[in-house]
């Protein structure tokens, strides 16, 4: 049977009292959540103004539809029939 290998990115071959730090990072770009966490949020804050404006821009041209003569008159004149 042949025998199965895993990946280790560390040395360490158990965590149970393994202390970290003489271990060093355990992970890639340690040191920069915070960074990434300003984007993140930079990020989340534009996505949602940008949908709002959107959504509001079709709001908008969905009311001004809504409102024009031609539609108003044959929406009264459907009504009147009925």
């Amino acid at each position: 049977m042949p025998s199965i290998q895993f990946l280790s990115t560390t040395i360490v071959e158990t965590w149970a009292g393994a202390d970290l730090s003489q271990i060093g990072p355990v992970y890639p770009m340690v040191g920069s959540e915070f960074i990434l966490w300003i984007l993140g949020l930079i990020f989340w804050l534009g996505f949602h103004l940008k949908q709002a404006a959107i959504e509001k821009r079709e709001m908008q041209e969905d009311e001004n539809a809504a409102k024009s003569p031609e539609r108003l008159k044959r929406v009264f004149a459907e009504e009147a029939a009925e």
